[in-house]
Order: C-alpha cells, then sequence, then structure tokens
C-alpha cells in the first residue's frame, strides 16, 4: 500500500484474493473512478453473479462500436462501465 500512496494514488485494502471477484469487470468498483470514500459501499453492493453477464454485455458493445485492435477511449470505458453497473 506504501508503494501505491507513494506514486500519488489512494490505497486501499480491499480484502482478500477470495474477495477480488467484488473489483472485477463491471462490479461497481470497476473502472468507474469511485473515489476513495465510495470505494467501500461499492464494493459491499458487489453481486457475485452480475458481472460475468455484464461483462458479455460490455464485449458486445466494444464488438459493435470498434475494430479489431482499436481501443476505446478511458471516457468511453467509465461511462459504459457506470451504466452497466447500475441497478
Amino acid at each position: 500500500m506504501a508503494l501505491v500512496e507513494e506514486t500519488g494514488f489512494d490505497a486501499y485494502d480491499a480484502g482478500s484474493i477470495a474477495a477480488s471477484w467484488r473489483q472485477q469487470c463491471c462490479s461497481p468498483s470497476y473502472y468507474t473512478e469511485a473515489t476513495l470514500a465510495e470505494l467501500p459501499a461499492a464494493l459491499a453492493a458487489a453481486d457475485i453473479a452480475r458481472p460475468r453477464r455484464r461483462t458479455d454485455l460490455a464485449f458486445e458493445v466494444y464488438g459493435e462500436r470498434f475494430r479489431i485492435g482499436q481501443n476505446p477511449g478511458r471516457g468511453f470505458i467509465v461511462q459504459l462501465s457506470r451504466l452497466l453497473k447500475a441497478p
């Protein structure tokens, strides 16, 4: 955590490897630019069944919008992640 903080980022202990699914693609904490204050609630709101379905949707959107080898910008990814985490 000290190394992360030394690089200018806020470190947060989100738990064990077994609980790391709470940070996976399309979970409430993933690529939504949650603040350090918002992160505990985002991690707590994660639903283990939901990210897999949402990840599939995200890849469908990417496939429709971008050619192979073309990457979406940060703003697009954050906006899509926020939409997909919504209940």
